[in-house]
């Protein structure tokens, strides 16, 4: 069964995953995992929000968070995102999106399932073959928060509660991770509609659906594939478009099926 996104948790707790878009590099040197973290400090200040747990790697990120009821998830990562990728694309000279889409969010209801996404989240380097296990030498997940017991940019108290001790946190790490909380790569992120009109505007140069009708044939079928790939809907697409629906399910059909590349 597919999971949907945006589904709300009752404890206003949730995993979060930012991928970069098409899988790219979000962080290339130090500097750019330390610049990440002092954004995400300042934000979970001005937001309020609690942080249980991150780890960041080179082309995703992994949150775990608590927000207060008189924010959202949707105005955190809209600052947050929009901060870090500034910065980024200002310091590398480039321009266009950097993450794919704001976030992807799954619900944490229960302590049992926020202790298992909190080990899966440390246990992501080891799993990335970076470290045979957490704290052994990657040094960007909030591991060593827990282990050092240094709070500020995590709420440590907050799981020595729940566990008893540090001791516990330890042990609760010693246990090979075997939980699947998210696999990033089959994770289908839905854009908003104002992320889909930054795009046609972007790749296509069309600012009205009159411009997109106005492309030649070949230009709109890769425009439709391009869309659907950064994760638009079929309906958003007609919608935003005028495209016809059945028009671009045939042509995103044509495009998932594999290419025979033999000669007659």
């Amino acid at each position: 069964m597919s999971r949907h996104a945006r589904k709300l948790a009752s404890s206003m707790t949730y995993h979060i995953v930012i991928k970069g878009a098409d899988r790219q590099i979000i962080f290339k040197e130090p500097k750019d995992y330390k610049k990440y973290l002092d954004f995400l400090q300042y934000y979970k200040e001005e937001f309020g929000f609690e942080l249980y747990a991150y780890c960041l790697l080179s082309n995703h990120v992994h949150l775990l968070l608590r927000h207060p009821a008189n924010t959202s998830l949707e105005n955190i990562f809209r600052h947050l995102n929009t901060a870090y990728a500034s910065w980024f694309n200002m310091k590398y000279q480039r321009t266009g999106f950097l993450q794919d889409g704001r976030y992807f969010s799954e619900p944490v209801d229960s302590e049992q399932y926020l202790l298992t996404v909190l080990r899966y989240i440390h246990y992501n380097p080891t799993k990335a073959n970076l470290e045979a296990y957490p704290g052994m030498k990657y040094h960007w997940t909030s591991f060593y928060d827990y282990e050092n017991e240094t709070p500020g940019l995590v709420d440590i108290d907050f799981i020595f509660s729940l566990l008893g001790s540090k001791q516990h946190f330890l042990d609760l790490h010693k246990i090979p991770v075997e939980d699947e909380c998210f696999d990033i790569h089959k994770i289908r992120i839905r854009i908003t509609d104002d992320i889909v009109k930054d795009l046609l505007l972007e790749y296509c140069n069309c600012k009205t659906s009159v411009d997109f009708q106005n492309l030649n044939l070949m230009e709109r079928d890769k425009s439709i594939v391009l869309l659907h790939k950064k994760g638009a809907s079929a309906r958003q697409i007609n919608r935003l478009t005028g495209t016809p629906r059945g028009v671009i399910e045939r042509v995103i059909s044509s495009s998932e099926q594999p290419q025979n590349n033999s000669t007659p």
